[in-house]
């Protein structure tokens, strides 16, 4: 890779990891987030979440498929628009040069008596929200305390929370963390779980508040928690007042105490105490990570079969033509779940196309799988949602 390439595009505002994934792009054409990870040797996850900022900045184009492609915006067109967006921070930064100065000059004045000791500032917008807890995660020093919700959790995931926790936990900060563990929240609550204490509260479901060091803090002012990362309706507050850091530590350390901890939850997720919490998470997951790679979920679904009758089936999957119908069944035991399963089944007979994909729990023995490779149909062990899905997103990428 062309090293001072690289130095150029960092210098108009890419990152080291960014302009190496947008060059090999730029010299192998188009390539899927495995090919970009093994072309720069980064990991898969990483190369997922360079490839979707330079998505999100439009630096590079991705083509639907499985796996989805990506390929780079020509070189001109970057430098131009990249150039365009430096102008105009700088013009934006001379606007409020005078006003600045004059601040500046204001504050100098003061008896020293009469500074404030603190300051704030407003952040609006989710992606300026996240960066700000990223950048208060990357600077704790002792203590890092934190509640997120749900949606939080999964994309400061995918932002790098983790890792920024193992960082901070190497420094020797001590971090603690509230949110929502749940079947779509799975994958990011191991992860942190890996490098701070993590606990799950329903409580909080709607509530944004970081305290890094006993000084600074960040709350959510205006919360619309919409899945995603681009909500510029959310507004927060960001503060270095130790007096109001202290107000906030004792709170947060009741909650704590009092939630459930993350891998007790876990468990109890894994081991399915509730049928149906375990159904609906099935599909919850197949929702949350199937658009990932380019499907359309439609959820609930109906087909007609080929007597010309309307069956119901929990899901349909469409990728350019491609299709799958998903049923899940799951229930707490096999006696209940037999009946159930068989129907599910021979709804393939009638079901050819798409192509029919039952997911239960539980059952044992291989007469139900005989009778599902009979009609034509997929039978997938559902006692662990997490794993189900990852064996449904392997038979439809087949």
């Amino acid at each position: 890779m062309d090293e001072r390439a690289q130095r150029l595009l960092v210098q108009y505002g890419l990152s080291d990891r960014e302009s190496l994934v947008y060059l090999s792009l730029l010299a192998n054409g188009k390539q899927s987030a495995g090919d970009i990870a093994k072309a720069v040797q980064i990991r898969r996850m990483e190369a997922y979440r360079i490839i979707k900022r330079l998505a999100d900045s439009a630096i590079v184009e991705a083509a639907p498929g499985n796996p989805v492609k990506y390929t780079a915006v020509p070189i001109e067109q970057v430098v131009a628009m990249m150039m365009d967006r430096q102008m105009k921070k700088l013009d934006e930064m001379e606007k409020g040069r005078a006003e600045v100065v004059s601040i500046g000059r204001t504050m100098a004045l003061q008896p020293a008596s009469e500074r404030e000791e603190y300051s704030f500032k407003m952040v609006q917008g989710r992606e300026q929200i996240y960066g700000q807890v990223l950048r208060m995660v990357a600077s704790a020093r002792s203590n890092l305390d934190m509640v997120l919700t749900r949606n939080d959790l999964m994309q400061l995931h995918i932002l790098g929370l983790a890792e920024g926790l193992r960082d901070a936990k190497k420094r020797g900060v001590k971090s603690r963390v509230i949110s929502v563990c749940d079947h779509q929240t799975t994958e990011a609550s191991e992860a942190v779980m890996r490098a701070a204490e993590l606990r799950h509260s329903e409580d909080f479901a709607k509530s944004r508040i970081v305290v890094s060091d006993g000084v600074q803090v960040l709350v959510s002012l205006v919360l619309d928690d919409v899945a995603g990362r681009k909500n510029d309706r959310d507004v927060a507050i960001w503060t270095n007042s130790g007096d109001y850091a202290g107000t906030m530590l004792p709170m947060f350390g009741k909650a704590f105490a009092g939630s459930l901890e993350a891998r007790e939850r876990l468990r109890e997720l894994k081991t399915g105490r509730r049928a149906e919490e375990r159904a609906k998470a099935m599909i919850d997951i197949v929702k949350a990570s199937l658009p990932l790679e380019g499907w359309k979920v439609e959820v609930p679904g109906r087909l007609r079969g080929l007597s010309g009758a309307d069956y119901d089936v929990s899901a349909l999957l469409d990728l350019g033509g491609k299709g799958f119908a998903v049923d899940v069944v799951i229930r707490n035991d096999e006696a209940s779940t037999r009946d159930e399963m068989i129907a599910a089944i021979m709804k393939g007979i009638e079901i050819k196309s798409p192509r029919l994909v039952v997911i239960a729990s539980p059952f044992s023995g291989d007469e139900l799988q005989k009778l599902a490779n009979l009609v034509g149909v997929v039978l997938i062990d559902g006692a662990d949602p997490v794993t189900a899905v990852a064996k449904l997103r392997k038979v439809v990428s087949g």
